[in-house]
């Protein structure tokens, strides 16, 4: 069963790599743990996964994709446009799902529930943030200065207007949204932010995508969530049905990060873990981690594209597979046609686990 504020997964076991000239399943038997393996010559690629009693650890995986997707220079699996290549998709197993956030039923696969978009309209800042409409290139006056109306530059933009407009505590009709819904930024010294990065190249154009806010649930109890929400900016434009490797880049490394979390509890601990090099902060993590029994590791990704579109990514793991849910793309060009409600009602969504 499926529940909004409840306890989180039950412990998974590790996924290793391992490799094999065999299209066979294989079977072998590491400290009473049985280790069963399937490889086909498509998936040369995807690592041995460890099972033991029907559950695997999302945490090598994380850290495989990862170094997968974000290592080395060159990403022949990256389109002329910026677009992942659907053979790369599916050959490290990475599923990408036609998902309908405007839907009023409640998809209990997804490990968010947005807020009812009645609660955003009475939310909604009664002073004005400002805002840069889009104007197209046959709309501009000769003496515009180009750069400005890049893709790097318009999604940097509505990004940041985004987030301002939705967690404006200010001039409200009612109190702060965000405390209501019991969400908060991620802010320094959270040790999530130690280990991720939050800006990346983009191949093929050279421009980089950019991490603007980090958003997670209040604990429940003393436990945390592993659920997280993250906005970024691309500097490229996107298509419908295809996943930019920027996007794809934020995912994983938010995910793999998240999943690197060490535990601190006190704001002393927290800080400590910023004057640590890697391998001091890798033994912490080792020793507490935050997430120690994640299976999932859910990031609500809110992407905003080129020439100034938005869309919400959700992913998390499944066994084997990374399922990436995509919304169609949506305008952001002009303030009166974009959707702020329904973005801000999923930005402030309740975290869904299993019990």
């Amino acid at each position: 069963m499926r529940t909004a504020y409840k306890n989180q997964l039950p412990t998974s076991l590790q996924l290793q790599r391992r490799r094999t000239k065999s299209g066979k399943q294989k079977k072998e038997t590491y400290n009473s743990i049985s280790v069963v393996v399937a490889t086909r010559s498509c998936v040369g690629l995807l690592p041995y996964l460890v099972f033991h009693q029907g559950k695997i650890f999302g945490l090598e995986r994380s850290r495989w994709l990862y170094e997968v997707v974000t290592g080395g220079k060159n990403k022949p699996f990256v389109s002329s446009e910026g677009d992942v290549t659907v053979a790369h998709l599916f050959e490290h197993g990475i599923t990408l799902v036609a998902w309908d956030i405007e839907a009023s039923s409640v998809d209990s696969s997804v490990p968010f529930t947005k807020l009812p978009r009645s609660i955003t309209r009475n939310y909604r800042p009664e002073t004005d943030i400002p805002f840069s409409n889009y104007i197209p290139p046959e709309d501009r006056s000769d003496t515009e200065d180009n750069r400005w109306w890049s893709a790097q530059i318009r999604s940097g933009n509505a990004v940041r207007f985004f987030y301002e407009w939705a967690l404006a505590s200010e001039n409200r009709r009612h109190a702060y949204l965000m405390d209501s819904c019991g969400v908060h930024p991620v802010n320094f010294p959270n040790p999530f932010l130690c280990r991720c990065p939050i800006v990346g190249w983009h191949p093929p154009t050279g421009g980089r995508w950019d991490v603007s806010f980090f958003l997670e649930p209040e604990k429940q109890n003393t436990s945390p969530f592993p659920h997280i929400a993250v906005g970024a900016s691309q500097p490229v434009d996107a298509t419908d049905n295809s996943i930019l490797y920027g996007e794809l880049a934020v995912i994983i490394t938010v995910m793999n990060s998240r999943a690197k979390q060490p535990q601190a509890q006190s704001e002393e601990e927290m800080e400590s873990l910023f004057d640590m090099v890697e391998e001091e902060v890798e033994k912490t993590f080792q020793k507490s981690p935050a997430f120690a029994n994640e299976q999932t590791f859910p990031v609500l990704l809110f992407s905003f594209v080129g020439p100034q579109h938005a869309r919400i990514l959700c992913a998390s793991m499944n066994q084997r597979q990374l399922i990436v849910r995509m919304s169609r793309l949506y305008s952001f060009e002009r303030k009166e046609e974009a959707p702020l409600d329904l973005f801000t009602s999923w930005l402030f969504s309740r975290p869904v686990v299993e019990t």
